[in-house]
């Protein structure tokens, strides 16, 4: 491919000055314009020529002139940020192609030119506006590939070598994930669940999961929806002994508690203030119940949530009855923000991953079912124990290995007699297990007030009952005139092949499988995290106002007397000083004509 010439050349200075084979020395700028309008020099200029030689200087002829004129121009400062002109770039440019000497020259110089003014840009000033972060779309990418790097490791892939897999026998943490592709096999069959990739994701950010906790046994919980942002719920238990505590709820009510004698001793203990045991309230809170201890209980499992899988996961606290009693009173959507304030009526004790924790409890102790059979009570326990616990009988099971399962049609029966539930029921109390409030009552305070106690104390509670444990789920409580569940099956047209599904309708959005036999099943809670109340949520009316002290002419106020009524006592005060003085004054006289 041919070079097309350039129109003009770019000469050294040291060609244009030269004349008569003598290389001489120009002061100055030429005046001449740099145009193609400059014709030959007028005669009246030799003379010019010959008065600057004798001073040792020439003027250039109108070619040179424009010459010099055109690298002048070129030379001129372009740039006040980077301090470079058009000159030293085409000159670079130039450069760089007759030593490439590439046959695309022509379509590279444009890259060139830009590639070179990128590599010579300096910004002098500093920046006015900050560098924008990410957005949530870039935050969330950015983790989902940090977690499928980390999962697969290496990205290099080699079809033809083997993988060096864990052998079955050797203890792999990996193998406490659940397979949630079968699962979403069989949920898919029933219409409902989770799209693929995203039961994919979660698999895998279950793994930081068994990294980091020491669990027992995991399983995917669910997906609570959100205003904002939704819950990718797992429930975890841990192993014996690992159940450390959080930022414990109890010591911060002792605290309150504490501040709360405190405050009542200044305000009724006060020296300039007299109260009296009659006008003191005589409102007493009701009693404390405290929570389960860990690892027993709604306290039994953990849970972990995130917004998206690929996030961090975080753990939720436990629980506490007063949080479970507030949550029945209440209805509310979930924002996703864990650091939410609950405002509501009644107040709930705690932030939104209170509340979230307490509508998991509330709906695992409801929707945790198993087909019959599966589980059976463990011998080794005793009734005893079990009554002392204060539960309506054992409050454990255990699988039973010999389960052989039962046919479809069983498991499908509407009347839902081959169902149980195998977690135990929430008390009206907000515990699993039943507390007598009365018990911590006993040995407190002295024997003065003994008494007082004995007059002012109600009677004791009657112990709370709960359906006992493995109970069919056909005695749940229907929901208005609909079953609490609705057994049926997957698929009418190919019935060798379906599942047996079992919809809750207490709790919308909660479904249970059973497959092979009834052998293999899990639950699955993908909904707004409310209950179907069968009717419209009634909120709850603030009690009535107490009396703060009884009525009693000891605290009743006085009318203010009338002006004829104070007249009078002023006068008869009057005169009862009058006469007070006198009767002394008579007392001073007889005194002394009885000295005289």
């Amino acid at each position: 491919m041919a070079q097309m010439p350039f129109r003009f050349s770019i000469t050294r200075l040291d060609v244009c000055k030269k004349m008569k084979g003598e290389s001489r020395k120009v002061r100055g700028r030429s005046t001449v314009p740099h145009d193609d309008s400059v014709s030959e020099a007028p005669s009246n200029q030799s003379q010019r020529y010959d008065d600057y030689e004798e001073e040792g200087f020439r003027e250039l002829p109108p070619e040179e002139q424009r010459c010099v004129n055109a690298k002048l121009f070129l030379m001129r400062e372009g740039s006040e940020v980077d301090g470079q002109n058009l000159y030293n770039h085409l000159s670079t440019l130039l450069t760089k192609i007759l030593v490439e000497k590439s046959d695309d020259a022509l379509n590279k110089l444009e890259d060139e030119s830009k590639d070179f003014k990128r590599e010579k840009f300096t910004y002098k000033e500093p920046f006015i506006k900050d560098n924008p972060g990410r957005t949530p779309s870039e935050v969330l990418a950015h983790a989902q590939w940090q977690m499928m790097k980390t999962a697969c490791g290496d990205p290099k892939f080699i079809p033809n070598e083997s993988f060096d897999l864990p052998d079955e026998d050797e203890e792999d943490i990996y193998r406490l994930i659940p397979n949630l592709m079968k699962q979403a096999l069989f949920f898919e069959q029933a219409g409902v669940g989770l799209p693929r990739e995203e039961f994919i994701r979660i698999t895998t950010a279950m793994r930081e999961l068994v990294e980091k906790w020491p669990i027992e046994t995991l399983r995917f919980w669910g997906k609570i929806l959100g205003t904002r942002k939704n819950y990718y719920v797992v429930e975890a238990e841990f192993k014996d002994g690992e159940y450390e505590s959080d930022l414990s709820d109890d010591e911060g009510d002792e605290d309150k508690s504490s501040n709360d004698k405190i405050e009542d001793s200044m305000i009724f203990d006060d020296e300039s203030t007299t109260v009296t045991d009659e006008i003191k309230p005589f409102y007493k809170p009701p009693p404390r119940i405290p929570c389960e201890s860990l690892g027993t209980g709604l306290n039994k499992h953990v849970y972990f949530v995130c917004n998206e899988p690929g996030l961090p996961w975080i753990r939720l606290p436990h629980i506490n009855p007063a949080q479970i009693v507030a949550a029945r009173k209440i209805r509310r959507f979930f924002t996703g923000d864990l650091g939410e304030h609950i405002v509501s009526h009644p107040p709930f004790p705690g932030l939104e991953k209170n509340l979230l924790r307490a509508q998991i409890a509330r709906i695992s102790a409801a929707t945790t079912v198993s087909p019959i059979g599966y589980f059976r009570f463990d011998d080794n326990e005793e009734e005893e124990d079990a009554e002392e616990s204060g539960s309506n009988g054992r409050n454990t099971c255990i699988i039973d290995q010999e389960f052989e399962g039962m046919p479809l049609r069983d498991l499908c029966d509407p009347t839902g007699q081959t169902w149980c539930h195998h977690m135990q029921s929430v008390l009206p109390q907000g515990r699993n297990t039943w507390f007598n409030p009365m018990e911590g009552k006993s040995g407190e305070g002295g024997e003065e007030d003994s008494d007082e106690e004995e007059r002012n104390e109600p009677d004791e509670p009657e112990p709370e009952v709960g359906p006992p444990l493995l109970t069919p789920v056909s005695e749940d409580q229907p929901v208005h005139d609909s079953p609490a569940w609705i057994p049926r099956i997957s698929s009418r047209l190919v019935p060798e092949f379906a599942v047996a599904m079992l919809q809750s309708n207490t709790w919308p959005g909660s479904w249970t499988f059973g497959a092979e036999r009834g052998r293999y099943f899990t639950s699955l809670y993908i909904g707004w995290g409310q209950k179907n109340l069968g009717g419209a949520f009634e909120p709850e009316i603030p009690p009535d106002v107490m009396e703060e002290f009884p009525s009693g002419p000891e605290i009743t106020e006085a009318d203010d007397p009338s002006p004829e009524e104070e007249s009078a006592f002023k006068a008869a005060l009057a005169d009862k000083e009058f006469d007070a003085e006198f009767g002394e004054d008579q007392a001073e006289e007889e005194t002394s004509d009885v000295d005289d």
